[in-house]
């Protein structure tokens, strides 16, 4: 306790008056010049500390309790357990090395001392800092004695097998293994070993209290205590291999959830004659091959058992007792692979044979598109006249919301006369019936088409087709501009029917699904889809006798996924501006050190999917990519309802690598959801992070479409999948516009990763990219796809290298070209006429 005017105490356990501190209280000392060894007495006596002979204090060392006025004396307690008065003379300051030199970290709280608060700060800090904690403690030597004694006639622990001992035991062990029983509140302290034990739990308790806010896991229990003693020299004793009788126990499933959820490792090292820990831990901590503790008794050893192996290699007669700290535990589920991994595109793959799209600038069909994203180009404009007057419910001004308008109006928009015209003959709607059919509705019917066209399907032959139709719609605002009140107002601007009006133009006969997710939408629709094509796989439904015949009946070979948003109202402006979604300044500056938000922009994504077998002929054109996998979950609880949850996107990651037999350094680039927020951009990126990191042989790209043509909501998925199909197509990395300054923010250090702003290419005749889609209430979906480059330079497998003086000159003519008949096959030509790459 500290007063104004100098050092005070109030006294050991609030016994005594506040007064001036001695010079050697609450310190590190060292006895020596004792002239007279200790005689037995009342001070040295208690539970396991009773000593028979008299004791020798000269060269042991130990901490000053307090100051005994009476007996003019410090009380120390010294690390062997021996608690005694000592005069001035024969103390003098303590200075321990390091743990890494046979030290320690800090020391064991006295018994009736206050200062639990500092050693629980002292050990969370080692353990965050190097992953591991040293603790001196304060056994006796008759404590010490006991446990062995104990030890060696306990049971040996029979349920070892030889694949999991390292898991428990680390590496090289030796080690007769004793389980001690389970320490429990009502547990009598009758035994040297429970009385160690309780020490471990009481470590245990302030680690659960400390785990959520400083390692970000939460512990939620603690294993039984092992007794480790050696075997005698020349003894090796090896743990039996499982066997089937294992597998009925579950012993494989017990195995798997103990090293999944272990987090801290205790050991409580009682006694022993020396030694060394090695710890070895995980590559990316940076802390080198191995660490080196040298073994000392009396000292308990907590480190972070998810982040490190070990060895324990005491010498000597030697004890330690030994716990796990786990956090919470996990739903165990174990997958099998559809497929043995091979070259991306083999059969039972689901492959995206036809995509077409409705973007703003002028932009229908693949071509237009590619030119669009390749140029670096934003279509992003105050809207139209024609659209609406945003006069009314504009002001300049960021309180515009508390007024009831928006502060910006910018978006990228559709031409007039596409957002209006509509041939509804084609499709069998009267002219009453198609005016009050919203503009969103209309685009579903016309992209769709165009979209089953391009995959080999005419309006005769998909009459009564079994294709699903999937799509992401929020809903749009037509209900705010149309005004009859008719028989077809109810269904004008359901976004339930959007999905509906394409299956009942067309006389489609496949489930028809319409998710809502928000921004996650579409990409969710298209997980959906995929995942009802890859259901019923050969040798399914067989194998159950009761679901015989249903294989036919419930599946599909086709699924067309759909997304959607068509801005016709400023209702969507003063909204997202009331939020301080949008970016004030108009733009969606993605990965920028200036980013405010996005801004909104409309249009539709179409994709056609094919289910592929051995013995199946696709009725449309080859394919243009195959979704490896695809993924959704859902953020739970996390911070707030609309805040983005890293852990939730990381978790998505994994499982489309997972589904699609993939490793992280296989994805060369993500296509990120990427909505230029000053909260979502550095999470998504470090969820991309703490998934892609690690040894890769190439660096990751990230780029995203909302920085082109804006966030278009529940469209912005497919068009993310459609922009990555566009990229290994043409075996391009588009630029990410805006980007002058990266974000501070975002967790790049040492992460080998291109924000890329210029036009870029993959080096490579195909290549794995990913794209991901976030919903902003919590709905993570992600697809990771492969395709051979088709166009361009890399098509075939060919390579072309670019002399530096002639880049910008082949670069611009590759712009230029994107959509004209300069080649064959609809591409570009990178080469002059009569020259070969």
């Amino acid at each position: 306790m500290q007063e104004e005017g100098g050092d005070t105490l109030t006294g050991y356990a609030g016994e005594y008056e506040q007064r001036d501190l001695k010079p050697f209280e609450g310190k590190l000392v060292e006895i020596h010049s004792l002239a007279d060894v200790l005689s037995p007495n009342e001070e040295t006596q208690g539970a396991h500390s009773l000593y028979e002979d008299a004791i020798d204090l000269n060269g042991q060392s130990g901490r000053c309790l307090y100051w005994d006025a009476d007996e003019s004396k410090y009380v120390v307690q010294t690390f062997e357990g021996v608690v005694a008065g000592i005069g001035e003379d024969s103390l003098m300051d303590l200075v321990p090395p390091d743990a890494e030199d046979g030290g320690f970290d800090t020391l064991w709280p006295a018994a009736n001392d206050t200062s639990y608060g500092v050693f629980g700060s002292t050990v969370i800090d080692c353990l965050a800092t190097k992953g591991y904690c040293v603790v001196q403690m304060f056994g006796s030597k008759v404590l010490r004695e006991t446990a062995l004694e104990e030890a060696a006639e306990t049971p040996i622990y029979e349920g070892l097998r030889a694949e999991m001992e390292e898991a428990f035991l680390g590496k090289e062990n030796n080690s007769r293994v004793g389980l001690i029983e389970k320490d429990t509140p009502e547990r009598l302290l009758d035994n040297a070993l429970a009385f160690c034990d309780r020490d471990i739990t009481n470590l245990s308790m302030l680690l659960m209290q400390a785990g959520p806010d400083c390692f970000g896991f939460e512990i939620q229990s603690r294993t039984n205590a092992i007794a480790r003693t050696p075997y005698p020299e020349g003894q090796v004793v090896t743990s039996p291999n499982f066997s089937e009788d294992d597998m009925g126990e579950k012993f494989v499933e017990a195995t798997i959830e103990f090293i999944s959820r272990k987090k801290f490792c205790v050991m409580y090292l009682i006694e022993n004659n020396g030694g060394l820990i090695e710890f070895y831990p995980k590559e990316h901590l940076g802390m080198g091959e191995k660490v080196e503790l040298p073994i000392q008794k009396n000292r308990m050893v907590i480190f972070r058992s998810d982040l490190m192996n070990y060895s324990y290699k005491p010498q000597g007669t030697s004890v330690s007792i030994q716990a796990w700290l786990l956090d919470e535990p996990r739903p165990l589920q174990f997958r099998q692979l559809a497929e043995v991994p091979g070259r991306p595109g083999q059969d039972n793959r689901v492959h995206v044979t036809a995509i077409h799209e409705r973007f703003p600038a002028n932009c229908e069909g693949c071509d237009m598109t590619a030119a669009l994203f390749m140029a670096g180009t934003d279509a992003l404009i105050d809207p139209p006249y024609i659209r609406f007057d945003k006069e009314p419910y504009y002001m300049n001004d960021r309180d515009a919301p508390l007024y009831g308008k928006a502060y910006v109006f910018h978006g990228s928009f559709v031409a007039h006369d596409i957002l209006i015209g509509f041939d509804h003959e084609f499709f069998g709607y009267t002219y009453e019936e198609a005016e009050a059919i919203a503009p969103a509705q209309r685009w579903v019917l016309e992209v769709g088409y165009i979209t089953l066209h391009h995959a080999g399907w005419t309006k005769q032959s998909l009459n009564k087709a079994r294709i699903g139709t999937f799509s992401g719609d929020s809903g749009s605002e037509w209900n705010d501009l149309y005004w009859k009140q008719d028989e077809h107002v109810m269904f004008c601007n359901h976004s339930c029917v959007t999905n509906t009006r394409i299956a009942h133009a067309l006389g489609l006969t496949g489930p028809n699904v319409h998710a809502d997710t928000a921004c996650s939408a579409s990409l969710v629709a298209a997980n959906v889809a995929t995942h009802f094509l890859r259901t019923y796989t050969e040798g399914g439904l067989k194998e159950n006798p009761d679901q015989e015949g249903c294989e036919q009946q419930n599946q599909i070979d086709y699924a067309l996924c759909a997304g959607i948003l068509c801005m016709v109202s400023p209702a969507g402006w003063i909204g997202e501006c009331a939020s301080t979604m949008l970016s004030y300044r108009g733009r969606c500056f993605t990965y920028d050190s200036s980013a405010d938000g996005f801004i909104r922009g409309e249009g539709s994504c179409h994709a056609f999917l094919e289910r592929r077998h051995d013995d199946h002929v696709s009725v449309g054109s080859r394919s243009l990519a195959v979704l490896m996998g695809t993924a959704v979950n859902q953020d739970g609880k996390s911070a707030s309802l609309t805040a983005p949850h890293g852990p939730s996107q990381q978790e998505t990651i994994r499982m489309s690598l997972r589904e699609a037999v993939l490793k992280p350094n296989d994805v060369l680039l993500t296509e990120c959801h990427g909505t230029g927020t000053a909260l979502g951009d550095p999470i998504e990126v470090g969820a991309n992070r703490g998934v892609m990191f690690g040894k890769r042989e190439r660096p990751f790209f990230h780029c995203t479409a909302k920085a082109h043509v804006g966030h278009e909501e529940a469209n912005a998925g497919t068009c993310g999948l459609l922009k990555i199909v566009l990229m290994l197509q043409n075996g391009m990395i588009t630029p990410n516009p805006h980007l002058r300054a990266l974000n501070p923010h975002l967790d790049t250090h040492a992460y080998p990763i291109y924000f890329v702003n210029e036009l870029s290419t993959m080096q490579r005749a195909d290549d794995i990219y990913g794209v991901s889609s976030f919903g902003f209430g919590g709905t993570n979906s992600r697809a990771d796809a492969w395709a051979e480059t088709c166009r361009g330079a890399y098509k075939n497998g060919e390579t072309l290298t670019v002399p530096l003086n002639e880049a910008a000159e082949i670069i611009n003519r590759t712009l230029m070209s994107v959509g004209s008949p300069e080649e064959d096959d609809g591409f570009m030509s990178l080469t002059k006429e009569g020259e070969h790459p």
